[in-house]
């Protein structure tokens, strides 16, 4: 696959830019190896929010998630919501922060050549070491690689979960797999979606207020609204798209629901980002807390000295053909 990996500065900090003829991937290794672009040539289309309003600035680890800029696509690791480790043995209670440990920290660079670019970063809490391969493996396609190694002595439960921040313009549409004919709502009741693990229609719902809403459509940020959805877990998604409005343009996320057996689904409408954003969320557990997947049995486990590996890639369209439903 034809592609080049070259150094730029993306708002005042290094980062690196892996470029095909079709696509720009711009990774910023020193901040949680967040992608701060993906860039579509043939549409002059940006999928990932950037800063906006709220300047780009490197954040201490354990900071809450909302300090930061909010922009582009950060690893959520071994927990999305803050809480304690739940496992027995030596680091059980160890606190957790929001959206876990690896956005806020620097990566190291494994290896780049011009097909990929390979980061890691070693857990300050918990013993692990997390790496991370991007490449092109179509013209249009990028590939993101991962590799969980436990350097511990004891067998340990993590969540991992993807958190990309598309941007949606003023609108914008969810596309999930037929199989999906609910959701569960996962935010305190405030936000107005009832209590936790409340259960809506897809892709029509019933507030608990009564109004009907279509929540796999995103609408303006003058709305000042946001929720958070998880697929049932029995119910098994191996992709997700999302469709820009009225461009058509699109995106495809695909992975192996072996390996990421749920999917959450983040919108915001205007809540926290300036922009409108959807964020579809492979995930390794169920749902946001390590604590609460491992409650319920819902969570991936790594054995000492053990690696795990999973795959997830994101397929770009224009609206010059037709959203691809997987079959």
């Amino acid at each position: 696959m034809n592609s080049t990996i070259s150094q730029t500065i993306w708002h005042g900090v290094n980062a690196v830019a892996l470029e095909n003829e079709n696509l720009i991937t711009v990774i910023v290794p020193e901040m949680g190896a967040k992608l701060v672009s993906l860039f579509d040539k043939r549409s002059q289309h940006e999928w990932l929010v950037g800063p906006g309003n709220r300047p780009f600035q490197k954040v201490p680890y354990g900071s809450p998630f909302t300090e930061q800029d909010m922009s582009g696509w950060d690893e959520m690791f071994p927990t999305i919501v803050a809480c304690d480790y739940p496992a027995p043995g030596v680091h059980h209670g160890l606190s957790l922060p929001d959206h876990g440990e690896v956005w806020a920290l620097p990566w190291e660079m494994e290896k780049a050549t011009d097909e990929s670019l390979t980061l890691s970063v070693n857990g300050p809490a918990l013993p692990y070491r997390l790496m991370r391969t991007a490449e092109y493996t179509s013209p249009f396609t990028l590939q993101l690689s991962y590799r969980l190694v436990n350097l511990g002595q004891e067998a340990m439960p993590y969540l991992w979960s993807a958190h990309p921040q598309f941007a949606c313009g003023q609108s914008a549409e969810v596309i999930f797999p037929p199989q999906v004919t609910e959701v569960c709502n996962s935010l305190p009741e405030a936000y107005g979606w009832g209590i936790p693990e409340t259960r809506f229609g897809w892709k029509e719902a019933i507030k608990p207020n009564g109004d009907r809403v279509r929540i796999d459509r995103i609408g303006s940020p003058s709305q000042h609204q946001a929720r958070k959805f998880f697929v049932l877990p029995d119910v098994r998604a191996d992709w997700s798209g999302l469709i820009n409005r009225p461009s058509n343009d699109w995106l495809l996320m695909e992975w192996e629901s072996n390996l990421i057996p749920y999917l959450g689904l983040w919108i915001d409408e205007g809540a926290i980002s300036a922009e409108s954003v959807a964020a579809p969320e492979p995930m390794t557990g169920f749902y946001d807390s390590l604590a609460v997947a491992w409650n319920k049995k819902r969570v991936a486990m790594i054995d000492p000295g053990a690696s795990a590996d999973w795959k997830l890639s994101v397929r770009f369209g224009t609206g010059k053909e037709n959203f691809p439903i997987p079959s």
